[in-house]
């Protein structure tokens, strides 16, 4: 029997996407040929230590890599738009409205000369709102809604004046007036007490479920991926390692890397034994070696010679969930 269930286009899709950092006439590869969707009303997460490329994939989604990066290859397709192949003007005009990113550090994303509604208001009057008394109102709305206290008298004030947790919040409101469709947050909880942490967790997924916002996150904590995102994806130096639903990456994770992020997660279970430690470190965005095989292999304590001269195919451990790894956990021949 033929299965006609429709099933609607992902919202995000990004096909064999490669960033560089321009060195000479050539580009070093931040981010090495990675693939991934993000449906409607899904939240995604992107995990891996720091210089894994995953603020530099969040950026190029919008079209907002800094000078001397570049995309090299491959397509970001929004809503059946490459955004990959728009021109500055045609980007600003998604940026904000379609999509919008929450940055890691608010204090310096947002502006200290200008007072907070003024900031908030700001994405509303870029995109066509001419009417002052309806930007009000939808200024107050939403800081009410991200749980900014008397936010008629917060509008009127400076970032400085507010804590590190209302200033994410404003943060959150500056990205979420315009109701976009595709909600960028890279790491947007770091320095933050745990309390502050999940009340802005709670905070993102209360507008994935009522205004049907997608959300890609990225982090470095596997314990608030775990918490918030409906599929992972683990990233290393560049490349996409593994993926699956965040039941399915905790419960059975595949690759050595996901396997010693998951372990190095402070538990009650692991209470009184040491946490996993990784050895080695990432390898520099100049070491032309991660570029020929799997770049995880001099780390990895199962790494077979074909490690060092190949990177694996991807292989469907089913339901989802792919690796990219020689022997993943599951499927190694038992000696």
């Amino acid at each position: 029997m033929v299965n006609n269930i429709f099933r609607p286009p992902p919202l995000l899709e990004v096909q064999h996407l490669s960033v560089g950092i321009e060195k000479g006439r050539s580009f070093l590869p931040a981010v090495n040929d990675i693939s991934f969707t993000i449906a409607q009303r899904e939240i995604l997460g992107i995990v891996g230590e720091s210089g894994c490329g995953k603020t530099l994939t969040a950026l190029a989604i919008p079209g907002l890599l800094p000078g001397g990066i570049s995309i090299t290859r491959g397509s970001v397709v929004f809503e059946n738009r490459d955004l990959a192949g728009l021109k500055s003007r045609e980007l600003w005009e998604i940026r904000g409205k379609s999509i919008s990113m929450i940055f890691q550090e608010p204090m310096t994303s947002l502006n200290p000369l200008l007072k907070i509604g003024r900031q908030i208001a700001e994405p509303l009057e870029l995109h066509g709102y001419t009417d002052k008394a309806l930007i009000r109102r939808e200024v107050l709305d939403i800081m009410g809604k991200v749980g900014l206290p008397d936010p008629e008298r917060l509008a009127g004030e400076y970032p400085h004046q507010l804590s590190g947790g209302m200033r994410q919040r404003v943060m959150i409101a500056l990205a979420m007036i315009c109701k976009p469709k595709l909600l960028i947050a890279d790491e947007p909880t770091t320095a933050l007490d745990v309390t502050i942490q999940a009340q802005l967790l709670r905070l993102m997924k209360w507008f994935n479920k009522n205004q049907g916002t997608s959300i890609l996150f990225i982090s470095h904590d596997l314990a608030l991926v775990s918490l918030l995102c409906d599929r992972v994806l683990v990233m290393y130096a560049g490349k996409l390692v593994e993926e699956g639903l965040v039941q399915d990456i905790f419960s059975r994770p595949s690759h050595e890397y996901t396997k010693g992020l998951i372990g190095a997660i402070p538990s009650k279970d692991a209470k009184g034994r040491p946490l996993v430690n990784i050895p080695g470190k990432v390898p520099s965005i100049e070491d032309e070696e991660k570029l020929y095989g799997c770049p995880f292999a001099p780390r990895c304590s199962r790494a077979e010679p074909r490690c060092a001269s190949a990177f694996p195919d991807q292989t469907d451990l089913g339901g989802g969930h792919y690796v990219r790894c020689f022997s993943p956990a599951g499927r190694r021949d038992e000696k």
